[in-house]
């Protein structure tokens, strides 16, 4: 083998694994749309499921009722941001007097 021949060869070594990384991201990148649809249609149609209960509800069917005949009401998401703590925050230099004061009174 010259020198030519080898270098055809590297790099034709070196396209099939580019084509071989390319080809892998593009089935990645089109699972993710696909995901992404799947995702958007979910969410369409829990909103409609949700006002259809609600609905369902406002022509005097009940809860049970609507269990009896194998309807659940719809998912309930928790909304907003998580509760902080229910103890107020006492600033840093409220917390420096308290840890002074507790000094001055243990000498």
């Amino acid at each position: 083998m010259d020198i030519n021949e080898i270098a055809a060869h590297a790099a034709a070594k070196i396209d099939a694994a580019r084509d071989k990384k390319v080809d892998a991201v593009r089935t990645v990148a089109a699972s993710g749309v696909e995901l992404r649809e799947a995702a958007e249609l979910l969410a369409a149609a829990e909103q409609k499921y949700a006002k259809d209960y609600a609905a369902a509800l406002r022509s005097d069917w009940s809860e049970t009722d609507l269990r009896g005949f194998g309807i659940d009401a719809p998912a309930r998401k928790a909304g907003g941001r998580p509760r902080g703590s229910s103890k107020p925050r006492r600033s840093a230099a409220a917390q420096a007097e308290a840890v002074s004061a507790q000094s001055v009174s243990a000498e």
